[in-house]
């Protein structure tokens, strides 16, 4: 009987370490798949992000050039709207346009 105790007290150890290995295994991959998700999410936030500024950006440049083309076809030296300061500078030859300093356009006359 001596035997057979050990043995069953020796296979239940075996599947104690076989369930441990098995949970260990399982903790093991979902932590890898947790750190996976959480680059994913990052990267993909980011990007997002990323792209609301640059879309942010150009509606600015597109609202600067409406007002631009509005002060030019009122013929204005300066006109500010929605957040967009455009200043128009005539010269013989060219037409300046600038926007809060910066140039916007840079156009030929044509006579």
């Amino acid at each position: 009987m001596k035997v057979k105790q050990s043995r069953i007290k020796w296979r239940w150890g075996v599947e104690n370490i076989k369930n441990r290995s098995i949970r260990a295994y399982l903790l093991l991959e979902s932590l890898i798949t947790l750190a996976l998700l959480s680059v994913l999410v990052g990267t993909v936030l980011t990007e997002i992000t990323r792209s609301r500024t640059q879309e942010n950006i150009e509606n600015q440049q597109i609202e600067a050039l409406s007002v631009a083309r509005m002060a030019v076809d009122s013929q204005m030296s300066s006109l500010s709207l929605n957040g967009a300061t455009i200043k128009v500078v005539h010269s013989p030859t060219k037409i300046f346009i600038s926007n809060h300093g910066e140039e916007l356009l840079e156009l030929e006359r044509e006579d």
